[in-house]
């Protein structure tokens, strides 16, 4: 910017530039000080740091080749992937309850680069890929909630404030990405309440390239793991009542909803049950990518085979329990165009909430065909999510297209 000369870096010397006592690391045998193994590029204060002598007990020779070492490698690395292997992060960051964990840009990077590709942090993205920051609203935090709101009606408040962020940034940052041709893959790393991931994965763009990652609770990793299990899953139906434009899904991946305590107005609905098929459920559950590859395969089969019910079905209450990518990938599968509602419930307080609706059309006419079970009980209804993608014509429920339009995950 100023056409002068700076000087941005400086050589410092693993073994000291000379076999004395006042050189740091000087005292060695090693004769050419000036190669290359010998050098390291750093900037001047980690020059200081390095060569500072109440340090010179921390960075010993072999601390300081491993460093130069594990650089290298690295560098040797992320420069040897193609053009193709180039992707976009996106982030959603917020809390769950009150607690929230560390997705940093550089968390991010780290996982991405070991899957073998590498992270794209556009300047139009402030240098931090696509980042959606839920943790300022008002709502999700851990100080004491406002009692004169019902659980259900908070949650429902916060969603319509989240939803709104989300929207906002896909608008304006992923989809002026993907226009540009600046987005032609895309990494997803979210930590939020499920009816916000469902959210976020309903907004994706399912003509890009998507990897969505999991975080293992185990070890607080985003890194999927081959030396996890592959896990089927199954769907069942788990009530045999007849078809109606209202039924329900039971999502036990993560943990087990209990049948019983779906909301009374919905108890006489035909229901089904999606499940690990051999394995309890467990929070772990997604530890091999191939098992979330294995869920939305099963999804996509479940809503497939939906299309045969003599009854239009136009809303599917669902009860979600599901490890976070699980829940961005459910999204991600619905297709406005041509799948039923989704309505999202929420345990909170010992009870299912309706919070989060997605798929519902803005037209007036439609809203006001929409009512069924859930809008005009103690639950309420949930807050609505319209889409962009949204069908001009509701009550329509054909089979996806998946040759041209179902992408594999």
């Amino acid at each position: 910017m100023t056409a002068r000369t700076l000087r941005l870096g400086e050589l410092a010397h693993i073994v000291g530039r000379h076999n004395s006592p006042l050189s740091p690391r000087g005292a060695s045998e090693l004769d050419d000080r000036e190669s290359a193994d010998n050098l390291m590029l750093v900037c001047a204060d980690e020059h200081k740091e390095f060569d500072a002598v109440e340090t010179l007990d921390v960075f010993t020779v072999g601390v300081l080749r491993e460093l130069k070492r594990s650089h290298e490698d690295r560098i040797r690395y992320v420069t040897g992937l193609s053009a193709d292997r180039t992707t976009t992060v996106l982030r959603m960051v917020g809390q769950v309850h009150g607690h929230e964990v560390e997705l940093s840009r550089q968390t991010a990077a780290t996982v991405v680069v070991a899957a073998k590709r590498y992270p794209l942090f556009l300047e139009s993205y402030s240098r931090h890929g696509i980042e959606i920051d839920l943790r300022p609203l008002p709502g999700e935090s851990a100080r004491r909630p406002d009692v004169t709101w019902s659980a259900g009606d908070r949650s429902r408040s916060y969603y319509r404030l989240a939803t709104a962020v989300i929207d906002d940034v896909i608008e304006h940052q992923l989809k002026r990405g993907i226009a540009s041709d600046n987005v032609r893959h895309l990494s997803v790393f979210g930590f939020a309440r499920l009816p916000l991931l469902i959210h976020l994965g309903s907004r994706l763009d399912d003509t890009v390239p998507t990897e969505i990652y999991q975080r293992h609770r185990h070890d607080e990793s985003w890194c999927w793991q081959d030396s996890a299990p592959v896990v089927d899953f199954v769907s069942r139906l788990d009530h045999a009542a007849p078809h109606g434009p209202d039924e329900v899904v039971v999502l036990s991946i993560s943990g087990t909803v209990n049948p019983a305590e779906v909301p009374v107005e919905l108890a006489g609905l035909r229901r089904y049950e999606i499940r690990p098929a051999a394995i309890p459920s467990a929070p772990d559950v997604l530890g091999h990518r191939s098992s979330l590859e294995n869920f939305v395969a099963c999804v996509r089969t479940f809503l497939a085979d939906l299309e045969s019910a003599p009854t239009t079905i136009r809303r599917l209450h669902m009860f979600p329990a599901l490890p976070l990518s699980a829940a961005i990938a459910l999204g991600r599968l619905h297709h406005h165009q041509v799948h039923p509602e989704l309505a999202i419930y929420e345990r909170l307080d010992g009870r299912y909430w309706r919070t989060l609706d997605i798929g519902l059309s803005t037209d007036k006419g439609e809203t006001e065909a929409s009512d069924g079970p859930g809008f005009t009980s103690a639950q309420g209804s949930g807050v609505r999510a319209p889409h962009a993608r949204a069908a001009a014509r509701r009550g329509v429920y054909r089979r996806a297209a998946c040759s041209d339009g179902c992408p594999e995950e």
